[in-house]
């Protein structure tokens, strides 16, 4: 019995140990692949790569081709034109050697020594030929301006004429009303100067007429001289508003009753003109009765 499990652990040791040898193996394998693999990616990633630039290349290079044949192209246009324009200038050269013959001609009997002398001529007679013309031109557009510019000041000058006219017409007027407006400040003076000699005499009325009545009741009474009003309140009521021009009117007595007097309202209807009448009147009619005690 120990024979046979030392028999088979003999053989399971083998087999362990043919098992780790293969393990072994497969690992080196195993290795091996992953190396082959990353070497194998290394190399796809590279020719990707290439592939790539190769493409791009590719490309480049067909857009220079297509640059190129365009360039070529318009190359062959121009030459094609140029052709057309150098066939065009020799059939104008050949035209216009007829020309040169003739300048040639020119020469041989003139005082220029070559053609291009007479070229040179002629450059400079049609610079000042033209000259002349712009010359010309610029003289009629200043006469043009010139004439306009007279006629707006032969309009500016009848304008200001008028102008001027117009305001020694307002100035003689001015004038006139100076004169009208002073002989009426004149008589509007000698009016107030008269007014107030007039005012005086009423105003010296009424102090006498106030005198007199004070004498006459023997009593002092004290008013202030220049106070006309308190003095005609004392000497008797107020007048009468002014009347009508030409209304008859009656001074009534202090005492009652109408006096003899009579009187019209004065031409004038100043009211100081009234109130001197007024007095007048007072002073001539009435009788003056001393109160009592």
């Amino acid at each position: 019995m120990q024979r046979v499990l030392e028999e088979k652990e003999e053989a399971f040791r083998v087999r362990m140990e043919g098992i780790t040898c293969r393990w072994k193996e497969l690992q080196a394998k195993e290795a091996e692949l992953k190396a082959h693999m990353k070497k194998s990616e290394r190399t796809l990633k590279e020719n990707d790569k290439m592939r790539i630039q190769a493409l791009k290349k590719a490309g480049k290079e067909r857009e220079m081709k297509i640059q190129k044949e365009s360039e070529l192209l318009r190359a062959k246009k121009e030459l094609e034109a140029l052709k057309i324009k150098h066939q065009k200038l020799s059939d104008r050269v050949q035209n216009y050697s007829i020309f040169g013959t003739y300048l040639e001609d020119v020469v041989k009997v003139s005082q220029f020594e070559e053609i291009q002398a007479i070229i040179w001529r002629y450059k400079m007679l049609v610079r000042m030929r033209k000259a002349l013309l712009q010359a010309d031109r610029g003289l009629r557009e200043a006469k043009q301006e010139a004439k306009e510019l007279s006629q707006c000041a032969e309009d500016d000058s009848l304008q200001y004429n008028n102008d001027l006219d117009q305001l020694q017409l307002r100035s003689q007027q001015a004038h006139r009303d100076v004169l009208t407006w002073e002989s009426r400040w004149a008589d509007m003076q000698k009016t107030a100067a008269k007014k107030t000699r007039e005012l005086g005499t009423i105003k010296m009325a009424i102090l006498g007429l106030f005198q007199h009545v004070s004498e006459q009741m023997k009593r002092g009474l004290n008013v202030p001289v220049d106070d006309s009003y308190t003095q005609l309140n004392v000497v008797g009521p107020s007048p009468p508003p002014c009347p009508e021009r030409g209304a008859v009117m009656t001074l009534s007595c202090p005492k009652g009753g109408e006096s003899t007097g009579k009187a019209r309202c004065p031409a004038d209807t100043y009211v100081f003109t009234w109130a001197l009448s007024w007095t007048e009147d007072i002073r001539k009619t009435w009788v003056w009765v001393p109160a009592a005690g």
